[in-house]
């Protein structure tokens, strides 16, 4: 009798712990959805939304097999991030989310043409200028519902335990992506500009069944303690106070993660070349070296060997990790110290797994992983040891670092820029042509192209003309825009006339260090700074060209950059325009002065998540595990593939960036590997996934959910 008696209780706890594992959160049947705001996000993303008014966003509550859902139609191209804001319910202040770690959604895309990206955001109040926000968001292909998953990290302001420096802080630790569940003031659904990355400039999609999930189990960790708490990274450089599978507790288990990998690895994709291009396919013309072209209605990448080629690539593939040792008493051990107070946790667990010759034996287990992975492409700043290897094709960045800006910086130009009618300029890019790397990569048959720097800020539409106006006369710039003022308005009267100015002569603009009436001038500055901007890119191109005529010309990888200026620029000088972009999908990606019939390379882009010992996922979390970051991955390579300018997608990067930061405090979970060099199963999984069928799929242009292995 006893017995049957704890059976039963043991039974009741069961299925009480089944039920309370989740609880709805919005009531959408009695919920006000007139309450309901629209709200649009201008960059950068992570501050508070304006609330506008369109008559082109429409939400309407519907019920259907699943319960009441809200069905949201939005076609306002004009805004920039736009969603819906649901307050709290009448009568509250906030939302409250205490309890439980995980928010879910089921969302349902009933576009049956294109993907679409939403995401879903909490908020705290805001105090100050200091904002506490996290979220979480996922692309779905055309007609698919999924249960959008969101863990939200949480921490009280009054918690003893103090980390500062860092973009994220540890679960429990007051920082800005870790919410206090009992205050949040904001649920958000929202997606991205139209313009930018909807095929169709509209989304139409339903949102139902909110709830939260997962019952909260604490932080953890004792981050009323200092004492317990820290030191709080190990001598792995990973997290104390979590373990998860794979986890490097001693040096015997890297023996043991090499042999699960090498029973993980497969060969490498039947249907490829030596390059990674289509062995199976079409023969198209072998010119031994990269080349792009047009093929059944799509751009493609064409391998030294005539073979269609879709670069899935990963940038900075290398041993380093280097972060910013801040406060020793963080630290069980600390790596070795590098000079300048960094360390190199990743290194050192290299040295640990490989041996003391790591640096000899890594660059052939990143050829055999890449191989196995699905990984056809080495991407930017990518150490030359690996690129030596010779058995990946890889890019490089040309480079301007030690060329200084010669421009100083204004408002709306924050960092500067070259003079691109100084000679040193051509002169400094000329030398950088010469350099061990570039010159050893300029006729190498698996050096698939260059770009130039990376993700320059140009500002406004006349933020280079206006730091030219303000520099000093000797600038070769200044003279050329005075120049241009001359050959257009012939007579100094007339240009005053025009701007409401009083330069007695044309050296008066040049000795002048103060700025015309904006309104007034803003017309030749525009001129002039697409001058500026059309001529630096056509210089750059011209040096790439003369070093390694052979060699594709990617430009300066783009990144929020809205000028048309610049994409007309990159469209007329370089082979194939690099774009970075961080989102969920890139099936409808646009510019504006970017030709419908020009080749792009994503040349960055991630999704992660926080599942192991990790503190940040960046602004593009996907999910609460790594499956639900394989599935975030699938999506944006799908979308890539159907899109016909995109010829490769480059993720960023190859190693998780470290738990305390690198020098800026950028920590987040973005590896394909972590810090002990572990890979990321399910996330490499479906990588394998990705190489294995990504031509047929892109050729067959269909979205499936599953991936088509013959047109």
């Amino acid at each position: 009798m006893l017995k049957t008696t704890l059976t039963a209780a043991a039974l009741v706890a069961a299925l009480t712990l089944a039920v309370g594992a989740e609880k709805p959160l919005v009531d959408l049947e009695t919920y006000d959805i007139s309450k309901i705001q629209v709200i649009d996000f201008g960059p950068p993303l992570w501050v508070t939304p304006k609330v506008v008014h369109s008559d082109k966003v429409k939400i309407r509550k519907e019920k259907n097999s699943a319960g009441w859902v809200l069905d949201v139609t939005i076609s306002d191209v004009t805004l920039d991030n736009p969603g819906i804001l649901l307050p709290p319910p009448e009568g509250e202040r906030y939302w409250n989310l205490s309890g439980y770690e995980h928010l879910y959604a089921d969302i349902e895309n009933m576009d049956h043409d294109q993907q679409m990206i939403l995401s879903v955001r909490i908020t705290n109040p805001l105090v100050g200028r200091y904002e506490i926000a996290n979220n979480s968001g996922f692309a779905l292909n055309p007609g698919e519902k999924r249960t959008l998953r969101f863990y939200y990290p949480q921490a009280d302001e009054f918690t003893r335990c103090r980390i500062d420096g860092l973009r994220a802080t540890p679960p429990g630790i007051f920082g800005h992506k870790n919410v206090d569940p009992r205050r949040v003031d904001a649920l958000i659904f929202w997606g991205h500009n139209l313009r930018g990355f909807s095929r169709n400039q509209s989304v139409h999609y339903r949102v139902g069944n909110i709830r939260l999930a997962r019952p909260y189990r604490g932080p953890g960790a004792p981050v009323n303690d200092p004492e317990k708490f820290f030191p709080f990274i190990d001598r792995y450089g990973q997290y104390v106070h979590a373990d998860w599978p794979d986890k490097i507790h001693t040096d015997s288990d890297f023996s043991r993660a090499i042999e699960r990998e090498r029973k993980f690895n497969q060969p490498r994709p039947a249907g490829w070349n030596k390059y990674g291009g289509w062995a199976a396919g079409p023969q198209l013309k072998a010119t031994g070296a990269f080349y792009v072209t047009k093929y059944e209605g799509k751009w493609f990448l064409v391998d030294p060997e005539g073979r269609l080629f879709f670069s899935h690539g990963v940038n900075a593939v290398t041993t380093q990790a280097k972060a910013k040792e801040r406060h020793s008493f963080w630290y069980e051990k600390a790596a070795v110290r590098r000079p300048g107070g960094m360390l190199d946790f990743a290194e050192d667990n290299l040295k640990r797994k490989y041996g003391p010759e790591f640096r000899k034996q890594y660059p052939s287990v990143v050829a055999d992983r890449f191989a196995a992975w699905g990984l056809n492409t080495i991407g930017c700043w990518s150490d030359p040891e690996i690129l030596a290897e010779r058995r990946t094709p890889y890019t490089l960045d040309f480079g301007l670092v030690n060329y200084r800006r010669t421009i100083k910086p204004v408002p709306g130009l924050p960092m500067g820029i070259w003079d691109p009618w100084d000679p040193k300029f051509a002169e400094a890019l000329a030398k950088r042509g010469d350099s061990k790397v570039i010159a050893a990569a300029k006729d190498d048959p698996w050096c698939i192209g260059f770009f130039l720097i990376n993700e320059i800020k140009w500002g406004d539409r006349t933020a280079a003309a206006r730091a030219v106006l303000v520099s000093p006369a000797e600038l070769p710039a200044k003279a050329a825009f005075v120049n241009m003022l001359k050959t257009k308005y012939q007579a100094i009267d007339l240009l005053n006339e025009r701007w409401a100015s009083s330069y007695p002569d044309w050296n008066a603009i040049l000795r002048s260090r103060e700025l015309p009436d904006a309104e007034r001038s803003y017309e030749d500055l525009l001129q002039f700074n697409t001058a500026f901007i059309d001529r630096f890119y056509r210089i750059c191109r011209d040096a790439v060209k003369r070093c390694a005529p052979n060699r594709l010309y990617f430009g300066s990888r783009f990144h929020i950059d809205q000028l048309p200026e610049l994409y007309q620029a990159a469209a007329k000088y370089c082979d194939v325009v690099a774009c970075n972009t961080y989102t969920w999908s890139v099936d409808g990606f646009r510019r504006q002065g970017l030709p419908d019939d020009k080749p792009i390379l994503i040349s960055e882009f991630h999704v992660a998540v926080l599942d192991r010992g990790t503190f940040n996922a960046d602004s593009r979390p996907a999910g609460v595990d790594q499956n639900d970051r394989a599935h975030a991955y699938t999506r944006l390579l799908q979308g890539a593939l159907l899109h016909p300018q995109i010829v490769g997608m480059h993720h960023f990067c190859w190693r998780d960036q470290p738990l305390t930061g690198r020098g800026d405090g950028e920590n987040f979970a973005i590896g394909v590997v972590d810090n002990t060099d572990t890979p990321y199963w399910e996330f490499v999984d479906a990588m394998r996934k990705v190489g294995e069928h990504m031509i047929s799929y892109r050729l067959a242009g269909t979205f499936t959910d599953e991936w088509r292995t013959s047109k």
